[in-house]
């Protein structure tokens, strides 16, 4: 199957929002608030936009140097449409996990994975998730192929195998208490190496899961 066109062909801004419409017909609307030079900038300066990344990225130079991916990226706003349906399916379905297809139960791990790694690193997403949950992000960079953030979380999830039978560990809250500093400095590590995003997630999602 060949590969979809998201390049952007045409863009138009209001007030409140920024419009694109992609080569394969879709719109895309995205609230200008949520990019707060453009929100403050002129009308004027608004409409002095530049595409970048092949057509899929938009740059405003007179409000922020331009970057590769640009201010707004495509990738990144169908990914986060991705996210939110499979976060509404869940939702739907009282939130119980098990009931979903088995692409969106990957898209939510990946969801809850970079949402809690961002804000407060791996042992926030154990945490919070637990195992499952972790299990079904590892299943789904592997298939996106994620090569750098598999390994990533690989060896996060490797960090805490020596405590499935502790004594020590009641609940996964203690695990981290229990780890040697080395080996927080080593997760402590990790948790920065994966906010690098060693891997664009938005474009090998789109390229297997779809928009």
């Amino acid at each position: 199957m060949p590969p979809v066109d998201y390049r952007i062909a045409a863009i138009a801004l209001n007030d409140t929002h920024l419009c694109l419409t992609l080569a394969d017909g879709r719109r895309i609307e995205e609230p200008i608030r949520r990019h707060i030079r453009l929100h403050e900038a002129s009308p004027a300066d608004r409409e002095q936009w530049q595409l970048v990344d092949d057509g899929h990225g938009v740059v405003w130079p007179a409000l922020l140097a331009p970057s590769p991916q640009g201010m707004v990226n495509v990738h990144d706003l169908l990914w986060d449409q991705r996210y939110e349906q499979a976060m509404a399916t869940l939702q739907a379905a009282d939130w119980k996990l098990d009931r979903l297809s088995e692409t969106d139960r990957e898209l939510v791990a990946l969801w809850r994975m970079e949402a809690d790694i961002n804000n407060g690193g791996f042992m926030q997403f154990l945490c919070n998730w637990g195992d499952q949950t972790c299990q079904l992000a590892l299943q789904a960079l592997r298939k996106i192929g994620a090569a750098h953030m598999l390994e990533i979380l690989s060896r996060m999830r490797g960090l805490i195998d020596r405590f499935e039978a502790s004594p020590e560990v009641v609940q996964l809250n203690d695990i981290y208490g229990a780890m040697t500093e080395e080996e927080q400095q080593e997760m402590e590590e990790l948790d920065h190496a994966f906010w690098e995003y060693p891997d664009s997630l938005s474009r090998l999602g789109l390229r297997w899961y779809g928009a």
